[in-house]
């Protein structure tokens, strides 16, 4: 089984992807022109799904649109399981790449309209910060 964060791509592939066309392309053209390696089809792509055709001598053929259609639908997914909005009291930890509860917040900086609280996060010690509505 092939892991999810193996199937995904960046946003500088999802922009690539445009100039894919509806025509058949080889894993290898495909590749080229997104900018990943022909072994990323081979391991990962096709054993996850990837829309695809064998001719009568076996060669992969990917029609190009139903490549892009497959892989904003994959992207997609992974980011409606990992929707759950934040509690209030939860900050967005860019080094651990998580969600972490706020102690102790200080203001830092406010304008008219939003202030942000700022706490250290417990599993590695940054600092992360949270916008939040300024109360009048």
């Amino acid at each position: 089984m092939t892991k999810e964060k193996e199937i995904a791509l960046s946003r500088e592939h999802m922009i690539r992807m445009s100039k894919l066309l509806y025509m058949k392309y080889k894993p290898l053209e495909i590749a080229n022109i997104i900018g990943v390696s022909v072994d990323r089809f081979y391991r990962t792509y096709i054993p996850a799904g990837c829309p695809h055709e064998r001719d009568d001598r076996g060669r992969i053929w990917i029609v190009g649109t139903h490549f892009r259609s497959w892989a904003e639908d994959v992207i997609a997914k992974k980011k409606r399981k990992n929707a759950r909005p934040m509690k209030k009291d939860e900050a967005w930890c860019f080094k651990c790449n998580g969600r972490v509860k706020i102690l102790d917040p200080k203001t830092i900086w406010s304008n008219r309209y939003i202030e942000m609280l700022q706490s250290d996060c417990q599993v590695c010690g940054t600092k992360v910060n949270r916008a939040k509505k300024k109360n009048d």
